[in-house]
């Protein structure tokens, strides 16, 4: 089968709230000293790296290298101490969506801003990490654009191939500007930070409230 299918993460396939941030939250708070960290910082569709950039330069701070390392060191603790915490929930019927489709053969693959080991606690939660085979991610780039090409060359590496079609399945209109970018299909499911309005002056293929809705228009 040679459509394939990309996902986002966050207001996607995990519910986006409060609290879908708080390891990430907890981490540069740690790493900074300070308090509510991401107050005022727009999180939507961007990768943890030029969030954290933003911070630092908002709190007076140079990015380095080693401030990142240590930034991870301490995201990896926190991801770990919220793992069997109800911070990661389905979005939707996510999981029984994503199911579907790995026992229908589609080939799947991530495009998310979040760095690849938080994809993985998140994903993971849900049981569906290993549904996806590779994935562009927040380490791949600082821009969506960069990261869904690192994920589309991953892509054709893992199964050897070039795709007929390809679909990207997000809550975001950088999501549906993505697909364009990759010359893909774009189905938008309005449960993230755009609404359906938003979402429909930049005409994707399909508008979604919830999977099911998707039925057979992926065959």
């Amino acid at each position: 089968m040679y459509r394939l299918i990309m996902f986002d993460i966050n207001g996607t396939l995990i519910k986006r709230d409060s609290r879908t941030d708080l390891p990430f939250e907890h981490a540069v708070n740690q790493l900074l000293n300070i308090t509510n960290a991401l107050e005022g910082v727009n999180t939507s569709a961007r990768s943890d790296k030029d969030v954290l950039m933003e911070i630092l330069q908002k709190h007076g701070f140079e990015f380095s290298e080693s401030l990142w390392q240590e930034f991870l060191v301490l995201y990896r603790k926190q991801l770990e101490a919220f793992k069997d915490t109800d911070v990661w929930r389905e979005n939707s019927t996510a999981v029984s969506f994503v199911k579907s489709l790995q026992e229908k053969g589609y080939p799947m693959v991530l495009i998310t801003g979040e760095l690849s080991i938080g994809a993985e606690y998140k994903l993971s939660k849900l049981g569906i990490w290993n549904c996806f085979a590779t994935g562009g991610y927040g380490e791949d780039g600082l821009k969506r654009f960069d990261i869904a090409e690192t994920a589309l060359r991953k892509a054709k590496e893992h199964y050897g191939t070039d795709f007929e079609d390809i679909t990207i399945i997000g809550d975001t209109i950088l999501d549906i500007k993505t697909a364009r970018h990759l010359g893909a299909k774009v189905i938008s499911i309005t449960t993230g930070s755009n609404t359906r309005d938003e979402l429909a002056e930049h005409e994707p293929d399909m508008i979604i409230d919830g999977f099911e809705e998707v039925g057979d228009s992926l065959q």
